[in-house]
């Protein structure tokens, strides 16, 4: 949900800020020189025989491209759900004769559905009748904005049941499509449509309620951004502005949850176990949208065909380049996925499958494994030793007992995630992560812990997790870990994040908890040091600091403070 701010920084000169993004981003697509500008006639495509227009519909027109161009249908296309909603589409219709494979995409949060322009185009010379459409409650199209609810997911096979009636769109060959918001959509119609047989999720969730409410921690920056592309481009209905008013204010939680997580299509996961779409997914390791941790778990349990695909960067990132109207190897990825199981005689049917498993590391090399299994061939367990003044060792062999270390309770230090999109978008284009040098990080409000100089490379390959003994001052509090990457000199490049919050605390009493890191592939060098900090804010969380508190870290001999490496 929400790519504006990361299009606008990364495509300023060709796109500009300055106007609704999608108007911007079309005006880009068209003059790019890999999109072919199209000429169109309009005229009336006839039903299939057998199948007449639903009621309110309008029917799609053919168009005739120049040359080397692909058929299209201007967008503006009115599409009527079942409910008397209409939604504004976009069409195209490839050349040649008979059935076509067909592929519904719902746009991105706050996005026109010409965003998908050029991809579209691409799937339509790969031989694929295209629906791309705006959610309902966005820009043209009806209602207002069911955020992933029930309309929205029956919106799809609406969609679906009308480009039957009136398109040369093949029943048997269904494929659904997305990026963020439009990606957890199209996977829940999977959940909900047994007509659907290919699924491609890019930055999507699995589970809505842990991307909203992960250990116990609000996503502040996330949240703000989507409400506020929401506010330009859409109309929320009351249902969806209380249960946010609701999020932001920290109350009726259980109810906010009870409403997200039928949004996430784990809750799903045993019809699409019985239905068998093939089902491929993306992400960025360092999302701050939607953490790639529920979706790893889900793509586990998952007993039909799937690919998973995880590189650098933070939410849309990876994909922004293919929406330019640039190559793009994870949207290819996706269409070659389509491919494989929706056209039988394409190059990709009869190519070997691909890997279930792909990795980008942080340095940009590619990974292939057979199953998340195999990412991680062992795990190094290091003891958080005594941080006398707030700096302490991290080793298999670091002191335990009654040592203890103190840091106020709301006060930021140098450490941090970075910018919302911005800073895992920087870094996935350069493979530069944002530096700290440690010793400004102030030790009254974070604790710093590090290990001694690799003696070889560290190929760190999966989640790791901060099992973590505190002791506040007050009822509530929030503490973020930051894993990195230090040189000799002690200037460190971010590796990972965790958060947790707690509430309702015993002051005075040790609490012990598991924070769990964004998932990882990168290879920290002969000499360099892994360093842990860990504080108690990071603008990307709503905290539940409080003033005047304080928190204590501690390894009780009994159990142990210790970060799990995952290695590869």
């Amino acid at each position: 949900m929400g790519t504006a701010l990361v299009l606008c920084a990364v495509a300023a000169t060709a796109v500009g800020c300055g106007s609704p993004a999608p108007t911007r981003l079309r005006d880009a697509v068209r003059a790019s020189p890999m999109v072919p500008a199209l000429t169109t006639r309009p005229s009336d495509l006839p039903a299939p025989v057998g199948q007449r227009p639903s009621a309110g519909a309008q029917p799609a027109a053919t168009a005739t491209a120049a040359s080397g161009g692909t058929p299209s249908v201007p967008p503006g296309t009115q599409i009527v759900t079942r409910d008397g909603t209409t939604l504004t589409a976009s069409v195209v219709i490839p050349s040649g004769s008979g059935r076509h494979p067909l592929a519904v995409i719902p746009a991105p949060w706050g996005f026109a559905e010409t965003t998908f322009e050029s991809q579209a185009a691409d799937l339509s010379r790969r031989g694929y009748v295209v629906i791309t459409y705006n959610t309902r409650g966005f820009y043209s199209s009806g209602g207002t904005v069911d955020l992933a609810g029930p309309q929205d997911v029956s919106d799809v096979s609406d969609v679906i049941t009308w480009a039957l009636a009136h398109t040369p769109a093949d029943p048997t060959r269904i494929a659904a499509a997305g990026l963020s918001y439009g990606a957890g959509i199209a996977l829940l119609a999977a959940g909900a449509d047994p007509r659907i047989g290919a699924v491609a999720s890019l930055s999507g969730w699995t589970d809505f309620g842990l991307s909203l409410y992960a250990a116990n921690t609000r996503h502040k920056a996330a949240v703000n951004l989507l409400t506020t592309l929401q506010s330009l481009t859409g109309r929320r209905g009351d249902e969806v502005s209380e249960l946010l008013d609701d999020y932001r204010a920290f109350r009726n939680m259980p109810q906010v949850l009870d409403w997200a997580r039928p949004r996430g299509v784990a809750s799903d996961l045993d019809a699409l176990n019985r239905r068998r779409p093939a089902i491929f997914m993306a992400a960025a390791y360092g999302d701050n949208f939607f953490s790639p941790v529920p979706q790893i778990g889900f793509f586990n349990q998952l007993t039909g065909p799937k690919a998973l695909r995880l590189a650098p960067g933070d939410h849309g990132t990876n994909e922004i380049g293919g929406l330019l109207g640039f190559p793009n190897a994870l949207w290819s990825s996706a269409w070659d996925w389509f491919d494989r199981y929706l056209r039988p005689d394409s190059l990709a049917a009869r190519a070997p499958a691909p890997a279930a498993v792909q990795l980008t590391t942080d340095g940009g090399a590619i990974e292939t494994y057979s199953d998340w299994d195999a990412v991680t061939r062992s795990r190094a367990t290091l003891r958080l030793g005594p941080a006398w003044a707030g700096t302490g060792s991290l080793s298999a062999t670091a002191a335990t007992g009654t040592w203890s270390t103190t840091i106020r309770s709301g006060q930021d230090t140098t450490a941090n995630a970075g910018t919302i999109l911005i800073t895992r978008a920087l870094q996935e284009i350069t493979h530069l992560p944002p530096l700290l040098d440690l010793a400004t990080v102030d030790r009254r409000d974070g604790a710093v812990w590090q290990t001694g100089p690799n003696p070889a490379t560290q190929r760190i390959r999966g989640v790791p997790t901060l099992h973590l003994t505190l002791t506040p001052n007050v009822d509530s509090g929030t503490v973020v870990a930051y894993l990195y990457d230090t040189g000799p000199t002690d200037v460190a490049t971010i590796i990972s994040k965790a958060v947790y919050s707690y509430y309702e605390a015993t002051p005075g009493r040790p609490l012990a908890t598991t924070l769990t890191f964004d998932p990882v592939a990168r290879d920290v060098p002969f000499g360099h040091h892994l360093s842990l900090v860990v504080d108690t804010k990071d603008d990307l969380y709503y905290d539940l600091d409080r003033s005047e508190g304080t928190v204590a870290f501690g390894s009780p001999a009994a159990d142990p403070s210790v970060l799990t490496v995952p290695l590869g």
